[in-house]
């Protein structure tokens, strides 16, 4: 490892990657191999994303992958930049259109999103467009118009556990905590460390005055919260 990080020093990332390739073989659970390889391994990317670009005879699918790249490294804004890189070059990249709506949605862009999700349903109807449009309108308090779109989620993925949370919140801005439990309670049973789900589900059990229910559920949550790592 401190031969890798003199090659870091001196700009030698294929270098230095060889290097922790061979100390993370001897070690696998070593945190400080496993950190130091993932950044290298995410500057690598980035320079053959960045290269890509530049060479591809597509470019909007370069910007896109490398778009998604940042993404992954949470670095947010450059992807934003990236993603709508690949829409100038071709407008209708189903890819780009629903990454770029996500993270505007992120942002709590909801009308940016919106318009991008709409255009992406028009080039092929997705699970993630209809979810998405969904979780704009649940926060812009739209319950009806927000239910709709989350049945239509459910719908494409009736196996997906956020849709179904998206549901039952619609449900309960609907004031109609009673049917909010049934996708709730399928939620959770989906995907049973889902902790927003479980307290989604718990503050319906508590407005349809089922408060055992509530605490055992709200309980849930605190110990899923406690078990997660820092």
């Amino acid at each position: 490892m401190l031969i890798a990080r003199v090659h870091l020093a001196r700009g030698d990332l294929d270098a230095g990657w060889r290097e922790l390739h061979r100390a993370a073989a001897n070690h696998p659970r070593d945190v400080d191999v496993l950190y130091y390889l993932g950044q290298v391994s995410a500057q690598l990317a980035a320079e053959q994303f960045e290269r890509l670009v530049q060479q591809s005879p597509m470019p909007a699918r370069g910007h896109q992958l490398l778009a998604e790249s940042l993404e992954a490294r949470e670095r947010r804004s450059d992807a934003e930049r990236e993603y709508q890189a690949a829409l100038d070059a071709t407008p209708d990249l189903l890819e780009a259109l629903l990454g770029l709506a996500r993270l505007q949605r992120i942002r709590l862009d909801c009308d940016g999103a919106k318009t991008l999700y709409a255009r992406a349903e028009a080039v092929r109807p997705t699970f993630e467009a209809a979810y998405g449009i969904g979780a704009c309108l649940l926060r812009e308090q739209a319950y009806e118009a927000a239910s709709a779109q989350f049945e239509k989620a459910r719908a494409r993925d009736p196996g997906s556990a956020v849709a179904l949370v998206g549901a039952g919140s619609a449900l309960l801005g609907l004031n109609r905590p009673g049917e909010a439990i049934v996708p709730l309670e399928r939620a959770v049973d989906i995907e049973p460390a889902m902790d927003d789900g479980w307290y989604v589900l718990g503050r319906a059990y508590q407005l349809a005055g089922r408060r055992e229910q509530a605490q055992r559920a709200f309980a849930t949550v605190e110990r899923l919260r406690a078990e997660k790592p820092r």
